[in-house]
């Protein structure tokens, strides 16, 4: 896990080693790129300087991470949570379910919180045969008694 810890200002006061080779040396730099995006563009929060925000699937530095960010008026802490490991995982699970190559590729986009018309033109298919596909999904775990356990709820739900 990255952890970084700036000022008020965004200035980096502290890196961990995963931080750096993420982002680089930036102690004693201002810092306006990754997590400090997703900062700045947040109009969701109330306080702007204060509280915790979780940003889920988040891209960055060339992968996908789960980010905290603690905001006080002093310091900004920044947590990222690499999920290379659980996406591998997950896909795994996935492959041993019986899925098709096609049904493996839709999924390992949908895990990642692509939306359905990035699916769509990644693989170059209609929503009507994305749709087949999932529900063919949906239809084995449902054969097998499970639930398709790392697809996102909003997903599944309904």
């Amino acid at each position: 896990m990255a952890v970084c810890v700036k000022d008020r200002n965004k200035r980096v006061l502290s890196q961990n080693d995963y931080c750096r080779e993420l982002c680089g040396e930036r102690v004693g730099e201002t810092c306006e790129t990754g997590c400090m995006e997703l900062y700045a563009g947040d109009r969701t929060q109330q306080w702007k300087d204060w509280g915790s925000r979780v940003y889920k699937n988040a891209c960055m530095h060339g992968g996908f991470f789960d980010v905290t960010l603690l905001c006080s008026t002093e310091n900004i802490i920044t947590f990222l949570q690499p999920l290379k490991d659980c996406y591998e995982m997950a896909l795994a699970y996935y492959r041993e379910k019986g899925l098709t190559k096609r049904e493996t590729e839709v999924i390992s986009l949908t895990i990642r919180g692509i939306s359905n018309s990035e699916i769509c033109k990644a693989l170059s298919i209609s929503r009507a045969t994305l749709r087949t596909h999932l529900n063919n999904v949906y239809r084995k775990f449902r054969d097998l008694g499970e639930e398709p356990a790392f697809i996102p709820a909003n997903r599944t739900a309904g």
